[in-house]
C-alpha cells in the first residue's frame, strides 16, 4: 500500500469539558480533532450531527454541510480507534463501528458530488490542502495494516489480527494485496474459513492472479469437506495454470472422494491421449481402474507408470498385490474342489500348477519392491509368503526363505 504523510495528531493534553450545553459546530469539532483533543471533538461532533439547524435544509433534506459533519464524525471516531491514550480509548467501546457508519452516511449524503470533505496540513508542501477520500482511506488503511501485521507476526494473536485486517479491507476493498493477505493468511490463521474463501474470491474478482490464492481456496474447501466447491476451485485453477500438475492430481483425488470414478477415469484417459501424461497420471488411472474392477486396465496403467519411472515403488507394489491376489483366487478355486474322483483330482493338480505359474508372475514385483524399500515391513512379509509357497515346487526357494527370515528377525520383525 502506498504510504501517505498525514498530519493528524493523536496525542494532546485534554482540556476539561465544561458543563454548559455544547454548541454544535463542524469547524470546532474539526479543529479539536486536528489538535488531538479527541474528547472535545467527540462531544462537539456528537452534538452537531443531531442538530437540525446544522444537518437539515429548509426543505427538510440534508443540508449542504451534512455530509461534512458525518465525515468529521467518522474521522473523530477513527482517531479514537487508533489512539494509544487510554483516556481517549475509554470514551467508546467500539469506535470503529461508529466511524464506519459515519463514513457511509457521509458518502450517501454526498452522493459522489465531492472529491474531498476535509482539509489537513500536508508537511510535504508546508500548508493545508484538501485530502481526497482515497487519500484519507489509504492513510487509515496503512495504519490498520501495520497494526494487523504486528499483531499477526509478533503477538501471534490471529483472531485480533484478523479483526484489524478487516478494517483495512473496509478502507481499500479492491486492493489485491490486502485481499490476498486477508484471505490467504489472516482469515485462515484465525480459522475463519468462510471468510478466507470470501476474501480470496474477492481477490480474484479484483484481478488477483497469484497461484497461492488458488491453492489456499482449494485447501479451505477441502478442510471443510466441501468437495464440490473444492472441485470447482481446482478446475478454475487448472484452467488458469494448465502446466501445474498439482491441480490435475487434486481434481482426481476429489472425484475419487466424491465417488465419481468413471468421471475421474475419463479425465485421466483424456490427459493420456494428449501425450502429456506423467507417471502420476498412469498410477492414478491404475488405482481408479482397480476400484472399477477393471484389472486388465489397471495392470496396463501401472506398467505404463513404471516405464516412465523405473523406481516407481507404488506401481510395483500395486502390481505385486494384484498378482498375489490372482494366486489366492486360484488357490481358493482349488480348495473348493474336494478331489474325491479322478476328474476332481486332475483339476486340483492343474490348479496346483497354475498356482506356481501365478506365484512366479508375482515374484519379480515383490523382489523389486524389496530392492526399492529393503526394510518395508509389508513388502518383507509378502515376499516371505511368496518364497514359502514356491518352496513347495522348488527347494531352491527354501534357502531364499531362510535368508529373508534372518533379515526380518534382524529388523525386529516377528517371524515363525
Amino acid at each position: 500500500m502506498k504510504k501517505l504523510v498525514f498530519a493528524l495528531a493523536l496525542f494532546a493534553s485534554v482540556a476539561a469539558v465544561g458543563q454548559k450545553p455544547i454548541k454544535p459546530s463542524i469547524s470546532k469539532a474539526e479543529k479539536d480533532l486536528k489538535a488531538g483533543k479527541l474528547d472535545e471533538a467527540k462531544a462537539v461532533i456528537d452534538a452537531t450531527v443531531v442538530a437540525p439547524e446544522v444537518m437539515e435544509s429548509k426543505k427538510g433534506g440534508p443540508s449542504k454541510d451534512a455530509a461534512k459533519a458525518w465525515y468529521v464524525k467518522a474521522m473523530v471516531y477513527a482517531a479514537l480507534d487508533t489512539t494509544k491514550e487510554a483516556k481517549f480509548k475509554s470514551l467508546e467501546s467500539n469506535p470503529f463501528k461508529i466511524a464506519q457508519e459515519a463514513f457511509e452516511k457521509a458518502m450517501q449524503i454526498d452522493g459522489g458530488k465531492s472529491k474531498s470533505l476535509v482539509q489537513l496540513p500536508d508537511p510535504a508542501i508546508g500548508f493545508p490542502r484538501d485530502f481526497t477520500f482515497d487519500e484519507v482511506s489509504r492513510k487509515y488503511a496503512d495504519h490498520y495494516y501495520m497494526k494487523a501485521a504486528n499483531v499477526y507476526e509478533q503477538d501471534k494473536d490471529y483472531a485480533r489480527a484478523f479483526e484489524e485486517i478487516k478494517k483495512v479491507v473496509y478502507f481499500i476493498p479492491n486492493d489485491t494485496s490486502v485481499l490476498f493477505n486477508a484471505g490467504v493468511f489472516f482469515a485462515s490463521a484465525a480459522k475463519d474459513f468462510d471468510a478466507s474463501a470470501d476474501y480470496i474470491k474477492k481477490y480474484f474478482a479484483a484481478g488477483g492472479k497469484q497461484i497461492d490464492a488458488h491453492r489456499q481456496l482449494i485447501a479451505v474447501y477441502a478442510s471443510q469437506k466441501k468437495n464440490e466447491e473444492a472441485l470447482k476451485a481446482v478446475r478454475e485453477a487448472a484452467a488458469k495454470f494448465p502446466n501445474e500438475s498439482e491441480f490435475a492430481q487434486s481434481e482426481i483425488a476429489l472425484l475419487y472422494d466424491l465417488g465419481r470414478l468413471p468421471e475421474a477415469r475419463t479425465s485421466l484417459e483424456s490427459k493420456i491421449s494428449t501425450g502429456k501424461a506423467d507417471r502420476a497420471t498412469y498410477y492414478n488411472l491404475g488405482v481408479i481402474c482397480l476400484k472399477l474392477n477393471d484389472q486388465a486396465a489397471a495392470e496396463k496403467a501401472f506398467n505404463e507408470a513404471i516405464k516412465l519411472d523405473k523406481e516407481d515403488f507404488d506401481s510395483y507394489a500395486q502390481l505385486a498385490d494384484l498378482k498375489y491376489k490372482e494366486v489366492r483366487k486360484v488357490r481358493d478355486a482349488r480348495n473348493d474342489i474336494a478331489g474325491k474322483n479322478d476328474a476332481e483330482i486332475k483339476k486340483r493338480q492343474e490348479l496346483f500348477q497354475q498356482i506356481k505359474t501365478k506365484l512366479l508372475e508375482a515374484l519379480p514385483y515383490w523382489e523389486k519392491c524389496e530392492q526399492l524399500k529393503p526394510s518395508e515391513e509389508s513388502v518383507l512379509y509378502g515376499l516371505l509368503s511368496v518364497y514359502g509357497e514356491l518352496s513347495a515346487y522348488d527347494e531352491a526357494y527354501e534357502a531364499k526363505s531362510k535368508k529373508l527370515t534372518a533379515k526380518m528377525k534382524s529388523l525386529g520383525l516377528e517371524v515363525d
